[in-house]
């Protein structure tokens, strides 16, 4: 099918060819600062780490009942994964019926179960209840 001829066609005032419009030119990178996130990985594990050897010097027993024990597996398995086991031991052996072997299986099952809803924040609380500084 043939278009009818349109003269208004040629009355548009048409934008003149510039061959600088389109040559490529890289576009600048981004500039990204160096800041981390508050609640990056790095910093929450150094968080713990400092806040565990509070309760190390101090000796201080954050598992005297049985839930609070559970609660603090899992906050360290939902926060670190397997890595969190040395921590779970380290809080775990100021009890003085501390088992490795046992402490190791409720580790374990700690680790298996998944979205329990407790996060590293519990064992945070934990310390705090327990007179200990929690501020790094």
């Amino acid at each position: 099918m043939r278009q009818k001829f349109n003269p208004e066609i040629w009355l548009i005032e048409r934008k003149k060819f510039n061959p600088e419009e389109w040559l490529h030119r890289p576009q600048p990178k981004k500039q990204f600062t160096a800041t981390s996130p508050i609640h990056s990985a790095g910093k929450v594990q150094h968080d713990v780490e400092v806040v565990v050897r509070r309760i190390e010097a101090s000796r201080i027993d954050l598992t005297m009942n049985y839930e609070d024990w559970i609660k603090l597996g899992f906050a360290f398995a939902s926060e670190f994964g397997e890595a969190g086991r040395g921590y779970f031991h380290r809080v775990s052996r100021f009890y003085p019926g501390y088992d490795m072997a046992h402490t190791d299986r409720q580790f374990d099952k700690c680790a298996r179960t998944q979205k329990t809803g407790t996060t590293i924040r519990t064992f945070f609380a934990a310390a705090r209840d327990a007179g200990v500084n929690v501020r790094v």
